[in-house]
């Protein structure tokens, strides 16, 4: 074997080393992102059940306020309005 065909094999070694080195790289890191991504979409997800169940509430509690007794408990509860011949009377802690 020539001095310059050894030469020639080590360098084609080296590349072939450091290819395979980037490549192995580059799948750890894109099995790395995808697994933070599935984490995200499942976090995403639970919110997303979350905040329908919340709207889901609120439209509940927004029908029993459609009538006149829920827009009166509404003022009594929330606003602290009293009726003409009520007296509020306020404790504290």
């Amino acid at each position: 074997m020539t001095k310059t065909r050894a030469m020639r094999e080590i360098f084609i070694l080296a590349v072939t080393v450091l290819a395979l080195y980037h490549a192995g790289r580059s799948i750890y890191s894109s099995v790395d992102r995808q697994i933070f991504l599935n984490k995200q979409a499942i976090a995403l997800k639970s919110g997303q059940a979350q905040s329908q169940e919340i709207n889901k509430e609120l439209r509940e509690g927004l029908s029993s306020y459609r009538s006149s007794t829920g827009v009166e408990r509404l003022a009594r509860e929330r606003l602290n309005l009293a009726g003409p011949d009520e007296i509020i009377v306020r404790l504290g802690k």
